[in-house]
């Protein structure tokens, strides 16, 4: 990699915002030309100050009134079950009430069945549920967007970590993963409409 390449690079790495094969390439050069580490620690260094560098700001005397108000707000959505509360506001077992509720149809792997709460053409967004029976892997696949999970009952298992019911899974754009099931799965899931699958 030259040089100017990775310091344009480096200063996007230090402010966390390169997607995946990009963090590997700067990851990669550090390795290869250990000088680079250098360059990069003086970015992380100057992004480290940039909240320093601000004039502080006198906080509001009706801040707290304001951020109570808000926290009842929130509340308040999340009591709520009309179509446009936040599937991922709503509790496991009000998530499981609402797969209840939609039409499951058969998915490509034998054993598994999914249950469409919304898509959103605009947003290339699908929220749905999916049901697996027994032992079944999911196919490797590359995520456009951020995919969000919340396991409902029985295990997932992503990248080597088992999750049980309750648990919260997060992935970043460029991931790539193939989770699995040992005992069976439902899940609610939310994720790009543009994902890829790997053969």
């Amino acid at each position: 990699m030259q040089y100017e390449n990775f310091c344009e690079l480096a200063a996007l790495y230090a402010l966390d915002v390169l997607d995946e094969p990009n963090r590997c390439s700067v990851e990669d050069a550090i390795a290869n030309f250990p000088e680079f580490e250098t360059e990069l620690a003086e970015f992380q260094a100057a992004v480290a100050a940039l909240a320093y560098s601000a004039p502080p700001v006198p906080m509001a005397d009706n801040l707290k009134e304001r951020l109570f108000q808000r926290i009842g707000n929130i509340t308040s959505e999340q009591d709520s079950t009309t179509e446009s509360s936040s599937p991922l506001l709503m509790s496991v077992p009000a998530l499981k009430e609402r797969a209840a509720d939609v039409s499951w149809e058969p998915y490509s792997i034998p054993g598994v069945a999914i249950g469409n709460l919304y898509v959103d053409a605009e947003k290339r967004e699908i929220a749905c549920f999916v049901r697996a029976t027994g032992s079944v892997r999911f196919p490797n696949h590359r995520h456009a967007g951020s995919e969000e999970i919340v396991v409902l009952e029985g295990d997932l298992v992503i990248d080597g970590t088992s999750y049980g019911s309750g648990e919260y899974i997060h992935s970043i754009p460029g991931s790539v993963h193939q989770p699995e099931t040992y005992s069976g799965c439902l899940i609610f899931l939310r994720t790009s409409l543009d994902d890829e699958i790997i053969i």
